[in-house]
């Protein structure tokens, strides 16, 4: 028995990476609406002194990098994920055959 395996496209391949780009830009703009909030609350703060305004400074400082790198890390995830959605997606428009089939000999005459 013979047998041919093929690889049959349904879909060309797709680049659909670029899904990521209104999640980033969404993620971009928090961090730019979280640089004004840390600039706000500065500016209001520039006058004071005391304990509890260095206090509120440093838990604002703290609390700005660590959202900064928060939104920074899911930048980076949402081009991680957005590969393997693209992989995912082209694997699953793929599809591996294999026909099998007998030769028949005929007679020549």
């Amino acid at each position: 028995m013979a047998e041919i395996t093929r690889t049959h496209d349904f879909e060309p391949f797709q680049d659909l990476r670029g899904k990521a780009g209104s999640f980033k830009y969404q993620l971009e703009e928090m961090g730019a609406l979280n640089v004004d909030m840390l600039n706000l609350i500065q500016n209001e703060l520039k006058g004071s002194h005391g304990k509890i305004i260095e206090e509120i400074r440093n838990t604002l400082e703290n609390n700005y990098k660590d959202k900064k790198r928060i939104i920074n890390d899911q930048i980076s995830m949402m081009d991680i994920l957005a590969g393997r959605y693209s992989t995912h997606i082209n694997d699953m428009n793929t599809q591996d055959i294999t026909i099998y089939y007998e030769k028949i000999k005929t007679a020549t005459t």
